[in-house]
């Protein structure tokens, strides 16, 4: 080994000069994480708490009243900033529409399924009513649902309601858009008009007039976060949820009520959603099963039927009987060294390919782990990926909105690391990674391998110059080593291009410039050369194996590898043409955002595998919880922690970042983009379609409405949310309806 003074281990702690004893044993082998007796848990998901992203019907209508905040899970993303909620209008609220107008989105779904209202008598079954009113004089509206005309009409300074049948032809089973369009703008920033309310249902009922005011529930606050909901009599309230595995539906309250289950299949054929419950609430409540809707989305309607005096619900929730080990780590100061790659693919770094190269420390460390087989970057490229990563904060919340330096006011993660006693070390081979971008504050050395040393920065030379860092210094100590060999120019030592280059290849230290080329539509790439340059980039991910050898064998020598906790963690991906595009930075699939995270910490950490999706917008909370230390107020990330020890965790909202403003949005096997234009929404569903070739955002339902939901209300809270009290879209801690006044 070239790593002859102490790095590791309990000799360190004597003194910062005197040398290491020579181990006299082999190395022992990892023990497992320390486990105690279990525990059993019921509640998989609070649906009380999910009540700002339920939706309401009164008298069998969808009644969207714009006066409330709720009414933003009824606002397309991107519209936010032309529709502003909750605005009065003397005893009167609504709505301001600013610009030309907006979107709304609207589910026909269960029993408002469009198959179960057919045509009769040569009119639609369904239709729609806005109220609403003009904010300037002369205006007039163009109402489009599904981007299709239905009326042009004008409008006074006075509310209105309109009406308008929904022709068939134009109508979705699931999400349906509507459009207005304003033709008169408000002057020097003021509203164009104004809408109160929007209601569609049956058009017998539409036509007859307008629903009871639908406040949809009535809020009664008990002990610490908990409250009970008060339903009026003919008022439902609509959740969207993934039914757990072996999954039930726990009710408790008083009063008549109504349960109706269903699933996109079902509204696509016209189906009657399934009546799980319908009467009287006892005094110990009811377990609905919902078995046989495990891993499905789910539609579910509680309904206080009318004619009664309503019901008031108590528990309303999800439950999935689960066991999880007893958390009882020993929580202290540690030796954390974190290899952060550049470039690196999960599915090239941690899959065995057929045919392809084989990364034996990666797979020996992978064993030996904690393996997060669905983590995101929070950004196709390295530098806002570092920056979130140390501050737990997402590029919308850094200085700049391409997150590309770090605001001041931030605390990373080796500051805090250093307030705790830490020696803090970077070495880097991007030469971004630097005071000037905000990324070395609390380190006490710092080394940028770009800068004239002489000495390379291959990943062997990074890891080689963080451990001579480190070498005497006590523990604790904090090692960020950051390499970038698997990012173009791919150039791999002669011993990793693994055969001759096929006719017309680029030169491997040319490759970035192919690619760009490549990627202008300027070069044609043969299949052949795209297979070569993959070749090429695997290659380098072979030098990232061997630094990652160096670095087990130098920790394992001096003793200390299993004391410590060592992270290998992926920065963003590389695109090989998956869906027309090369290198990275450029889009928000799986090949830009999918990395390895493997966590190694056998004193902490038993091995295993977690699949639900993560972010590294986590993984700085995650490691301050299992040290010990306390989080930043300012970081918005939370610990996974309670997610590593649950065999069936709550779903939970991942989001991924372009500078332009899209945004990457992830909901167990669900994943939504939003590009910046008004239609640029794809959906696509990972466990059937892993390659993301089939948008099914036309047909989402369930899955895109649960999706699109989740994130506006991160959206709606950017810069101010966190994790810790709120959780996350997906799955509303109880704290967030409160703070939002719902």
């Amino acid at each position: 080994m070239f790593f002859m003074t102490c790095l590791f281990g309990p000799a360190c702690e004597a003194t910062k000069s005197e040398p290491a004893p020579a181990p006299t044993a082999a190395p022992r082998p990892a023990a497992p994480a320390p486990v105690a007796r279990i525990v059993t848990a019921d509640l998989w998901q609070d649906l009380i708490a999910q009540r700002p992203g339920a939706l309401t019907l009164v008298d069998g209508r969808l009644v969207v009243e714009l006066g409330r905040v709720q009414a933003r899970a009824n606002l397309d993303l991107g519209t936010g900033a032309a529709i502003r909620l909750g605005e009065e209008f003397g005893e009167e609220r609504g709505a301001l529409v600013f610009g030309a107008g907006g979107t709304l989105t609207l589910p026909l779904d269960g029993e408002l399924a469009p198959k179960l209202h057919p045509d009769s008598d040569g009119q639609p079954g369904l239709a729609m009513a806005v109220t609403l009113r003009s904010m300037v004089p002369g205006q007039a509206v163009t109402a489009l649902w599904n981007e299709q005309p239905l009326a042009h009409l004008s409008i006074g300074e006075e509310w209105e309601r309109r009406t308008f049948s929904l022709p068939p032809a134009l109508v979705r089973a699931g999400e349906n858009r509507l459009r207005l369009h304003f033709s008169r703008l408000g002057r020097g920033g003021q509203p164009s008009a104004a809408i109160q309310r929007v209601e569609v249902g049956p058009r017998a009922a539409i036509v007859a007039g307008p629903a009871p005011q639908a406040g949809g529930y009535r809020v009664h606050a008990g002990d610490g976060d908990e409250v009970s909901l008060d339903l009026a009599q003919g008022t439902s309230l609509v959740f969207y949820a993934l039914a757990p595995r072996r999954g039930r539906l726990r009710v408790e309250g008083r009063g008549e009520l109504a349960v109706l289950v269903s699933t996109d299949a079902e509204h696509r054929e016209g189906r009657p959603p399934a009546l799980l419950l319908d009467g009287a609430l006892g005094p110990a409540g009811r377990d609905l099963d919902l078995s046989g809707y495990g891993g499905q989305p789910l539609r579910i309607e509680v309904r206080a039927p009318a004619g009664g005096e309503g019901a008031t619900l108590r528990v309303l929730q999800l439950v999935a009987g689960r066991s999880r080990p007893v958390d009882r780590r020993e929580r202290k100061p540690r030796d954390l060294i974190v290899l952060a790659v550049e470039g690196a693919r999960a599915d090239d770094l941690l899959g065995v390919l057929l045919g392809g190269p084989r990364f034996p420390a990666v797979e020996r460390l992978a064993a030996e782990s904690l393996v997060f087989e669905r983590a995101y970057a929070v950004s196709p490229w390295a530098v806002p990926t570092h920056a979130a990563l140390l501050s737990s904060v997402p590029p919308p919340g850094h200085a700049t909105v391409r997150g590309t330096f770090v605001a001041d006011g931030q605390v990373l993660l080796p500051e805090l690391l250093d307030r705790a006693g830490y020696y803090g070390v970077g070495v880097a081979a991007n030469a971004d990674f630097n005071a000037e971008r905000g990324l070395v504050q609390g380190l006490d050395f710092v080394r940028n391998m770009t800068q004239g040393t002489g000495a390379g920065k291959d990943a062997r030379s990074v890891v080689r110059a963080a451990l001579e860092a480190i070498a005497g210094k006590p523990p604790p100590r904090f090692v960020y080593a950051d390499v970038a060999d698997p990012q173009a120019p791919y150039d791999p030592p002669r011993e990793h291009v693994g055969g001759p280059p096929p006719p017309d290849a680029p030169l491997p230290h040319l490759t970035h410039l192919w690619l760009g080329r490549v990627r202008a539509g300027r070069v044609v790439a043969e299949p052949a050369q795209r297979d070569y340059v993959r070749r090429l980039y695997r290659g380098e991910l072979q030098v990232v194996d061997a630094a990652l050898a160096d670095l087990l064998a130098a920790m394992e020598e001096q003793g200390g590898l299993d004391e410590a906790a060592l992270v290998l963690v992926g920065l963003h991906g590389e695109e090989f043409f998956e869906h027309g595009g090369a290198l990275h930075g450029f889009s928000l699939h799986e090949e830009s955002l999918r990395v390895p995270l493997v966590i190694r910490a056998p004193a902490l950490l038993a091995p295993g595998r977690v699949t639900a999706p993560v972010d590294l917008l986590d993984l700085a909370p995650t490691l301050a919880d299992l040290l010990g230390l306390p989080f930043p107020p300012q970081w918005q990330g939370d610990s996974l922690v309670p997610l590593i020890d649950d065999p069936q965790p709550p779903p939970r909202l991942v989001v991924a970042y372009l500078g332009d403003g899209a945004r990457a949005a992830v909901l167990g096997d669900y994943k939504l983009i939003v590009g910046s234009g008004r239609d640029a929404q794809r959906l696509y569903d990972l466990a059937a379609d892993p390659g993301e070739t089939r948008d099914l955002e036309v047909d989402g339902g369930i899955a895109l409405r649960l999706t699109r939901t989740a994130l506006a209300w991160e959206m709606a809270a950017e810069g101010r949310w966190k994790r810790s009290r709120w959780g996350t879209g997906a799955d509303l801690k109880p704290a967030f309806a409160l703070d939002h006044g719902m």
